[in-house]
């Protein structure tokens, strides 16, 4: 048989078939107890993470591992990098898998909360009822991103030539070639917060960024404006959003995170003024179709050719293996 790849949750069905065809040898497809995870990392040349973690200490059973393809964007869910890079282990992500649907998830959230969707759906059903409440029309309002990736540069397009709303964004990192003409750069986030109408988080869930978005910048906020979280829990202070929509110091948020995983965040959905989905923006077929092609082209890449990732994360303190 050819070179084995674990893949704990299987990706597209047409995308698995595919590596069949080209002499891969699936293994532990569905089997993730920890104590498969060590039986298969100790036995492939390549695993595929979509929503598990793969910690040190497992890792180094991998002596044969090559290559830890994540099947979306956000690989620091999955892998600290530097672990895998002493080990000589690639970690590759598929950038461009997932950020139209995403985007097309934030556009909806950022519609559900601005027209008060979801709490006229829950309260019609109710016998008290509810009364019509003022909207925010997004024509003409400002949409602040933080972070400029894919998934924000799709979603202001969407809210720019759809909506005719315009387009503020703060990025410190990105190339000023990449950032649409329509999007005004700021110099801080704090004019991101205090000057735009709904505010839209995009910047990777890096542990560094733990709690970065606190009440110092909902502080900032007029009490009409909302807050969209697409990106990752970790970077929200969720007892100051809490404060904050109890209080009505802002008008309304939605999260795109999965409280189970992150409980913390639960008391968040008592709040009328809140909108949860169970990080789910990023499931189409369309976006599991690219990202399992992108996982295709990386595992041919690596193992098949003997290149490096064409979107590889793990340079720094890289150690080829022997």
């Amino acid at each position: 048989m050819g070179y084995k790849i674990y893949a704990p949750k299987p990706i597209d069905d047409e995308c698995m078939k595919l590596l069949e065809q080209k002499g891969f040898e699936l293994i532990g497809v569905w089997q993730d107890s920890p104590e498969d995870m060590k039986k298969y990392i100790a036995q492939c040349d390549a695993a595929i993470a979509r929503v598990h973690f793969f910690p040190d200490e497992l890792l180094a059973l991998g002596k044969n591992m090559k290559l830890l393809q994540v099947h979306g964007v956000g690989y620091q869910d999955h892998v600290v990098c530097a672990d895998a890079a002493k080990r000589g282990i690639y970690v590759a992500y598929s950038p461009y898998g997932n950020h139209t649907t995403v985007a097309e998830g934030a556009v909806g959230l950022t519609i559900a909360m601005t027209k008060h969707i979801c709490e006229y759906d829950r309260k019609v059903r109710t016998p008290e009822g509810i009364r019509a409440k003022m909207a925010l029309e997004l024509e003409g309002a400002t949409i602040g991103l933080l972070g400029l990736g894919n998934i924000a540069r799709s979603y202001a397009q969407k809210m720019h030539y759809g909506m005719d709303a315009n387009i503020i964004g703060y990025d410190p990192y990105i190339d000023p070639a990449f950032v649409p003409s329509y999007i005004r750069m700021t110099d801080t986030m704090e004019e991101v917060f205090a000057q735009a109408d709904v505010v839209s988080l995009h910047i990777p869930g890096e542990t560094a960024n733990r709690g970065m978005i606190d009440r110092h910048f909902f502080g900032l906020m007029k009490p009409t404006a909302y807050f969209l979280n697409t990106a990752r829990d970790i970077l929200v202070n969720n007892d100051d959003l809490y404060q904050a929509l109890e209080s009505g110091s802002i008008a309304g948020a939605a999260a795109d995170v999965d409280y189970t995983e992150f409980p913390g965040g639960r008391k968040l959905l008592e709040l009328p003024n809140f909108i949860n989905t169970p990080h789910a923006m990023a499931f189409s077929w369309g976006s599991l179709r690219r990202s399992g092609m992108n996982c295709v082209r990386e595992l041919c890449r690596v193992l098949l050719e003997g290149k490096e990732p064409k979107y590889w994360v793990n340079q720094q303190g890289f150690v080829p293996k022997a």
